[in-house]
């Protein structure tokens, strides 16, 4: 994956360090953002996010708070419905289904395409491997990261490094085109 971005910008960014951050990247500029929340609540990521931007999207995962949205939702809601939401949250309520959040990231990436940057932020990849296994998290990880590349969007995960072993760190440091430590 390294190298696939076609700007001078890093296209796909992994923050890493203890408290690791998606928002650590500093990737201003972008009209249009996808949060994809394992750790942080959806009300609590919008409200660090959504000022100043076009679009604005939350899959939240594992949250029971409102009423769940399957995979889905965004056919239920029209593909024009999407193009101009903002603010919008998407729940997955099971924290394995990956298939659901990709799913949904795709939906908002493919209604978005051509109406300016888009960016992915996921909060923490460690919450990922929390709930499903090493291999899947990594095909989860590639999918999105190839899916977002063939939609000219840009990935920025954070990953709190802490609990994993430096074996998979690197594994998972190697999808990204480059690597930053979180403040």
């Amino acid at each position: 994956m390294r190298g696939e971005g076609h700007s001078t910008e890093p296209n796909h960014i992994l923050v890493v360090g203890q408290t690791a951050s998606a928002a650590d990247a500093d990737q201003a500029g972008t009209s249009n953002v996808i949060g994809v929340t394992y750790s942080t609540d959806a009300e609590s990521w919008l409200g660090q996010f959504q000022a100043g931007q076009d679009r604005v999207a939350v899959v939240s995962v594992g949250e029971h708070s409102r009423t769940a949205v399957g995979a889905t939702a965004s056919q239920d809601a029209g593909m024009d419905v999407l193009a101009s939401v903002t603010g919008t949250v998407e729940t997955v309520p099971e924290v394995d289904d990956v298939a659901s959040v990709g799913m949904l990231v795709n939906d908002y990436l493919s209604a978005w395409q051509g109406t300016g940057d888009t960016t992915v932020f996921i909060d923490d990849l460690g919450a990922v491997l929390d709930v499903v296994s090493a291999e899947t998290a990594f095909r989860f990880v590639h999918a999105l990261l190839a899916r977002s590349s063939s939609m000219d969007a840009r990935v920025v995960a954070g990953f709190d490094t802490s609990k994993q072993p430096p074996h998979v760190v690197d594994t998972f440091a190697q999808l990204f085109d480059e690597v930053r430590e979180g403040a």
